[in-house]
C-alpha cells in the first residue's frame, strides 16, 4: 500500500501542546504520511498553536473536537471516524516520537491484516503485553493473549474503515471504555464464547473483542524507530517528582540502579495491591482480582506514572533550557535504557528545532 495515503489523527488535551506539539516535525522528517491535529478542550493559546503549525505543512491539517469540556478519548475517536471517508481510520497518540523511517515496515502489517496496532510504552515489561486468560480486567497495554488471540493497542492504530464502520454499525459499539455491567446481552454472549469477558474494557477494547469475534484479522507489532513515551498527556498536571506510595517505594529509590531496586518495587507493587483497590474498581471487584494481576496492576500504574512526570520534566527542560531531571527508576533495566536512549533522541529534535531551546 502507499502509506502518503494514511492520515492519522493525534488527539491533543490541556496542558500538552507546548511539550508533545514538537514530535509532530519528527513525524513529517521520517514519514510519508499525513497528520490532522485535534484539539480536545485545550486552551485558545494551544489551539493557536496548532493551527500555526498546520499551516506550516501541507501534510498537516487542524481540528476542533470540543472547545471547553476535554471528551473522553474513545468518544473523540468515535467522532472522528465518523467524518472519515478514507479507505482507513487511522490514529496515534501525541507522545509518539519517530527517529527513522518505519514506513516500509507499516506498509508491509497493514496489508497482511485488518487492523494494525504498534506504539508500546517505552515502560513495558513483557508481563505488561500479554493478557493471561485468567486476568479480570483489559487495560491498554495488553496486545496479546496468553491463549494465543492477537489483539491490539489504541496507542497507534490503522483500520480498514469500511469495516471499523460495518461493526460499528451492527453492534451499535464504538471506541468508549466500558464495564461488563454495561454491555449488551447479545455481546455478552460473544464475549463468554471467545473468552474474552472481563470486568471492564479499555479505550477500544470492547470493539476489538466484538471484530475479533466476526474474523477480523489483527497483528500487533513493535515498529523500528517509532516511539511512543507513555502517558504523558495523562500526567500533564503532575508535579515533577518520583510517584511514591510509601515507605518501600522509598527504600527502593534509594537503591536505584543497584540490585535491590527491582525486588524491592516488586514487593512494593505486591503489598499496595493487595492494600488498595484497583483504580476504576469497586472494592468488591478488586477482590475477584487474583493477588498475580493486582501486582501487575499497580507495577504498570507505578511505571507508568513515573515516566510520564519523567517525560513531562524532561521536556519542560528542553523547551526552557532547564537542567534535566533524574532519570525514573522503574525497576526493570530495558525500560529504563529505553527511557535514557529516546532521552536522547528528544534532546536532538529539540535542538534542531530553531528557537525551541531557549526560555519563553
Amino acid at each position: 500500500m502507499n502509506t502518503a495515503d494514511l492520515r492519522f489523527n493525534i488527539i491533543y488535551t490541556p496542558n500538552t501542546v507546548d511539550y508533545l506539539a514538537p514530535l509532530v516535525h519528527s513525524l513529517l522528517r521520517w514519514t510519508n504520511c499525513q497528520y490532522r491535529l485535534v484539539a480536545n478542550a485545550c486552551s485558545i493559546s494551544d489551539r493557536q498553536t496548532l493551527q500555526n503549525l498546520a499551516r506550516s505543512d501541507d501534510r498537516l491539517d487542524y481540528v476542533l473536537a470540543s472547545d471547553n469540556e476535554m471528551l473522553e478519548h474513545g468518544k473523540v475517536l468515535d467522532w472522528l471516524q465518523e467524518q472519515t471517508d478514507d479507505e482507513y481510520f487511522c490514529f496515534m497518540d501525541s507522545d509518539i516520537i519517530a527517529t527513522g523511517s518505519y514506513m516500509e515496515q507499516l506498509g508491509a502489517h497493514i496489508d497482511a491484516c485488518d487492523v494494525f496496532s504498534s506504539g508500546h510504552p517505552l515502560w513495558y515489561a513483557p508481563e505488561d503485553i500479554t493478557l493471561p486468560a485468567h486476568f479480570k480486567r483489559w487495560q491498554g497495554s495488553y496486545c496479546a493473549s496468553s491463549d494465543n488471540k492477537t489483539l491490539g493497542f489504541t496507542y497507534f492504530a490503522v483500520y480498514r474503515n469500511a469495516l471499523l464502520s460495518e461493526v460499528r454499525n451492527e453492534t451499535g459499539v464504538g471506541f468508549g471504555y466500558a464495564y461488563w455491567s454495561d454491555i449488551a446481552p447479545e455481546h455478552k454472549q460473544t464475549l463468554n464464547k471467545i473468552g474474552l469477558r472481563k470486568i471492564d474494557y479499555d479505550t477500544g477494547k470492547l470493539l476489538m473483542a466484538l471484530m475479533l469475534a466476526r474474523g477480523t484479522r489483527f497483528r500487533a507489532a513493535e515498529l523500528q524507530h517509532m516511539h511512543h513515551l507513555g502517558g504523558v498527556s495523562a500526567r500533564a498536571g503532575d508535579e515533577f517528582t518520583f510517584y511514591t506510595r510509601g515507605k518501600i517505594d522509598q527504600l527502593a529509590y534509594k537503591f536505584a540502579g543497584g540490585a535491590l531496586a527491582g525486588p524491592l518495587l516488586r514487593l512494593a507493587d505486591t503489598w499496595y495491591g493487595l492494600r488498595t483497590t484497583s483504580a476504576g474498581l469497586t472494592p468488591a471487584q478488586s477482590r475477584q482480582l487474583s493477588i498475580a494481576e493486582r501486582r501487575i496492576m499497580q507495577s504498570r500504574a507505578r511505571k507508568r506514572v513515573n515516566t510520564a512526570r519523567y517525560f513531562h520534566a524532561f521536556l519542560h527542560s528542553l523547551l526552557h533550557n532547564t537542567e534535566a531531571p533524574d532519570l525514573p527508576v522503574l525497576g526493570y533495566r530495558p525500560a529504563e535504557e529505553r527511557i535514557r536512549q529516546t532521552s536522547r533522541d528528544l534532546r536532538a529534535l529539540f535542538e534542531s528545532l530553531p528557537g525551541r531551546n531557549q526560555d519563553g
